[in-house]
């Protein structure tokens, strides 16, 4: 048995196509935006749920390292 929840996300009218590679690097760096102007709040984790769904894992964990190093390349 699964205590986790599934849901399909809404759609975002700032991806209208398929290719969700820019959707997915825009809301990871949205919610660092967000948890460094807002702190950890409830607002902020929509942009955490949207990059965990539709980002590879690969990716994520090389941005974190990144973030880490200071040498991300995005604006947060």
């Amino acid at each position: 048995m699964c205590d986790q929840e599934f849901r399909t996300l809404r759609i975002d009218p700032r991806y209208p196509f398929q290719n969700q590679t820019r959707a997915c690097y825009d809301n990871y760096c949205d919610y660092f935006k967000c948890t460094r102007l807002l702190g950890e709040v409830d607002d902020c984790k929509i942009f955490k749920r949207y990059y965990e769904t539709i980002c590879p894992n690969y990716w994520i964990s090389h941005w974190d390292e990144q973030r880490e190093k200071g040498i991300f390349p995005g604006p947060i």
